[in-house]
């Protein structure tokens, strides 16, 4: 009986034992995003995109700006009725100019959200992948609003989350780390 009650003392300890010690670790999730091979990808395409529709705009643009300069000169020398109609007309191409802006602008940036909506769930499931693959019990985020205030530099896996993300894309396939791991295993014991 007392063995029994032992063994059940030591079974006891070594789960609460086991229960106290997790493994954790951080993110920095602002630089992981800045250097995210992908998500710089996204931001250039869709910054590309609206410098494009900027400049397509641009010779509207000028136009309107040379009628306006040109009404502005020969105002004085119209009579109400011309002036009216004119400034009726430059009113309606600066609004048509603005509903193109608005309507581009819009899909832009529709398009641009889902695409970073897209990459950051990618990434999360990544990160969950990775955390079961290396027996993390927790991963916390890492940001300016403040959800980790301070972590030991030595729980800061940023730079491997970054690495194995970034070797994974350029592989075409952002779900499992063991390959990723494998090679920097490699690495290490080579060194």
């Amino acid at each position: 009986m007392k063995t029994k009650l032992n063994l059940f003392v030591v079974a006891i300890a070594f789960t609460l034992a086991s229960c106290t010690k997790s493994k954790s670790a951080f993110v920095d999730t602002q630089k992981l995003f800045e250097e995210y091979s992908e998500m710089t990808e996204v931001q250039d395409k869709y910054t590309k995109l609206t410098d494009e529709v900027r400049e397509e705009l641009q010779p509207k643009i000028q136009a309107f700006q040379i009628k306006v300069d040109l009404y502005q000169k020969n105002a004085s020398t119209m009579s109400p009725a011309e002036r009216q109609s004119k400034e009726q007309e430059l009113g309606a191409l600066q609004q048509e100019i603005q509903q193109m802006q608005q309507a581009r602008g819009g899909q832009i940036q529709q398009e641009s959200q889902a695409a970073i909506d897209s990459v950051i769930s990618k990434v999360r499931k990544f990160i969950d992948t990775y955390g079961e693959e290396n027996g993390y019990d927790f991963i916390y985020g890492k940001n300016e609003s403040g959800n980790v205030l301070y972590g030991n530099k030595e729980l800061d896996i940023t730079d491997d989350i970054l690495k194995a993300l970034n070797t994974s894309y350029g592989s075409g396939e952002t779900t499992s780390t063991s390959e990723v791991q494998e090679e920097e295993s490699d690495t290490v014991s080579a060194e």
